[in-house]
Parts: C-alpha cells; sequence; structure tokens
C-alpha cells in the first residue's frame, strides 16, 4: 500500500510539473495594475466633478427661478406651491411595488 501511495504521489509530482511547463500563463507586471487603477481614479474624479458641476448649476438656476417668481409674482408662487406639496406628500406616501414583487 505504501509503495502504491509513493508511486502515485510522484506520478502526480510528474504530472503536474509537466502541466506547469505546458502551461504557464505570463504574470502581468504591477506597474501595469497600478496604471489601470490610477486612470480609473481620474476618470471618476473627473466625472464627480462634471456631475457637481451640473448639479449645483441646476441648483443656482432653479434657486433664481424661484426667486425671480417670489419677487415678481407671489400669487402664481403660492399657487404653484399648493400642487408640488400635494405631489411630495403622495410620492412620499404611495405605497411602492418592490423589484419582483407580484401585486
Amino acid at each position: 500500500m505504501k509503495e502504491n501511495e509513493e508511486k502515485l504521489k510522484q506520478q502526480l509530482t510528474e504530472e503536474l510539473s509537466r502541466l506547469e511547463k505546458w502551461e504557464n500563463p505570463p504574470i502581468p507586471d504591477l506597474a501595469f495594475f497600478e496604471q489601470l487603477v490610477a486612470e480609473e481614479k481620474k476618470r471618476i474624479h473627473q466625472q464627480l466633478i462634471r456631475e457637481l458641476f451640473y448639479f449645483a448649476l441646476t441648483a443656482a438656476v432653479i434657486l433664481c427661478c424661484v426667486a425671480v417668481m417670489l419677487i415678481r409674482l407671489p400669487v402664481f408662487f403660492l399657487l404653484l406651491q399648493v400642487p408640488v406639496l400635494v405631489a411630495a406628500v403622495l410620492f412620499l406616501f404611495y405605497p411602492r411595488k418592490k423589484e419582483g414583487e407580484v401585486e
């Protein structure tokens, strides 16, 4: 029994070493991955800056419109606030279906 185990172990070792010689995948350089990560971080940062700019621009336009409407047309501003408030309440308290949920 011990002899068979030794023979099997030796045969497995030989086959594995032969397999390693036959299939030796190239290992990419660490610098390649570091450069890839740095480029991705830079792209994500630029995208974040662009989105924050668009957000700030949109917020400024909305606030300016609201301020102008409040100063020039206060009655219209108040009439507009009622449907907005109702829509917000309905949105918050209206039951929503979760993904995959069946009625």
